[in-house]
């Protein structure tokens, strides 16, 4: 089970970059970890950072993908955020959370995907900087 659901997660990131590829987007960084968590994917795209949750699942009986990104998981996402700004030093940086929202079928093929930008507020993102 639990190499099933990395499996799905794997693929989902894949999908997910191949996404923001296709759309201008550079990727700088996928699966960093930091003391605060993990971040699936940071990209740069028009002068924008971007720290990326991605959520991939076979089916919707636990409702959407997205719908598992919890206020603790938020924080968690924030922190680490803050963490690769300050690691990279950073300065004078905008930048938004974004959540990318994948449907499965059971073979692993792409039935939706759906990015949803500015995904949770970044306040005390901003205010960190």
């Amino acid at each position: 089970m639990k190499q099933s659901l990395r499996k799905v997660g794997t693929r989902g990131e894949d999908l997910a970059v191949r996404h923001l590829r296709s759309r201008g987007y550079s990727i700088l960084a996928r699966n960093m970890r930091t003391p605060f968590g993990e971040i699936d994917i940071v990209a740069e795209h028009d002068g924008i950072l971007v720290f990326l949750e991605v959520k991939a699942r076979t089916s919707d009986k636990a409702g959407p993908p997205h719908a598992s990104v919890t206020r603790t998981k938020q924080r968690h996402i924030i922190r680490s955020a803050q963490y690769y700004i300050l690691k990279n030093r950073l300065r004078d940086v905008s930048c938004r959370t974004d959540v990318i929202s994948i449907n499965l079928d059971r073979q692993g093929r792409l039935e939706n995907l759906r990015h949803i930008r500015n995904a949770f507020g970044l306040e005390a993102l901003e205010r960190s900087q």
